[in-house]
């Protein structure tokens, strides 16, 4: 359940790389601010090269800012008290290779002080968890990348803790890794971790985020729930069976009527009064009803619609997965 209580704070902030090729550097990262709230699985998207993985290291305390400042548990992610709170999957996990995944989880099971007894049944809960109980004498370097993965995931959540960060969790992975990671990212949901979650395949974080934060450029340019961004539906869209051409042709007639694509007849929101007129031409034509919907965009549409604003009219079609 998500709480008031903010977790993640990051305020106006920035980084700027020192470049070779660009006098006053690169700025990777640009007036940054958006805060994450307990049990909230919120998700930074944008294309590669949008400042994604740059706030996550800035968060994670891994490299410093260039202004601006970031605190989480109303802490610096400096002092060890809040370092023991959070877990990390980074994009490409590199750990132990010729550990098994047992081994390496009571290995930093240990590092946590946790003793022998409690370690064993660890690291049994999180293999299981993680769907790994079967492959678990595997050494990590004959692992496949799906399950490397989730070895990786397993070992972030070893200190059990309140705010995961997943930076492109389900990249390199065929159709079935990301489904499982899909499925993992909801266990831990239900289980009422704050998550933040840097993507770029938008289909994965429509499924599991609360909010989500669109960048580009190193800057939020969009940010709230699907329904927020997406706005009101536009058009209701009527499933038919049975429409023949002549039928179509009469149904499109009608002034309410924007266009017919094979089975489906779309009408503007608009024209809802129209609705039942619609429908009783469709049956007049010999056509059966099968649903009426009201569709919303999908969140890579609010993605390309977003960018596109900010970037003017050129094409970002090919930055979106």
């Amino acid at each position: 359940m998500v709480s008031d209580e903010i977790v993640l704070q990051i305020e106006g902030l920035s980084k700027i790389f020192r470049s070779l090729f660009a006098p006053t550097g690169v700025k990777a990262v640009d007036s940054l601010s958006l805060s994450v709230r307990r049990g909230e699985t919120y998700s930074i998207v944008g294309p590669n090269g949008s400042g994604k993985t740059t706030t996550l290291k800035i968060v994670l305390g891994l490299i410093f800012p260039t202004s601006g400042t970031a605190s989480i548990f109303g802490g610096n992610v400096a002092d060890v008290s809040v370092r023991e709170r959070i877990g990390f999957l980074p994009e490409d996990a590199y750990l132990y290779d010729v550990f098994t995944g047992e081994e390496l989880l009571d290995f930093y099971a240990g590092l946590f002080g946790y003793p022998a007894r409690r370690r064993k049944e660890l690291v049994d809960e999180l293999l299981s968890l993680v769907g790994m109980q079967a492959n678990r004498r595997v050494p990590f370097r004959e692992c496949s990348k799906g399950m490397r993965q989730r070895l990786a995931l397993a070992q972030a959540l070893v200190n059990d803790p309140e705010l995961l960060i997943l930076d492109e969790p389900t990249s390199g992975l065929d159709p079935a890794g990301r489904h499982q990671m899909t499925e993992l990212i909801f266990e831990l949901k239900r289980r009422g971790k704050t998550i933040l979650l840097c993507s770029h395949f938008l289909a994965e974080v429509e499924e599991v985020c609360d909010r989500v934060g669109i960048m580009y450029r190193g800057r939020l340019v969009a940010e709230g729930t699907l329904a927020e961004l997406a706005g009101a539906p536009t058009e209701i869209v009527i499933t038919t069976s049975g429409l023949a051409p002549e039928g179509a042709s009469r149904v499109g007639a009608h002034s309410a009527v924007l266009g017919i694509d094979g089975d489906a007849v779309r009408m503007g929101q608009e024209s809802s009064d129209e609705l039942w007129s619609v429908l009783d031409a469709i049956r007049e034509a010999g056509a059966r009803v099968g649903e009426v919907r009201r569709p919303r965009p999908s969140l890579q549409d609010v993605f390309v619609r977003a960018i596109r604003q900010d970037a003017g009219e050129q094409d970002v079609a090919e930055e979106v997965h």
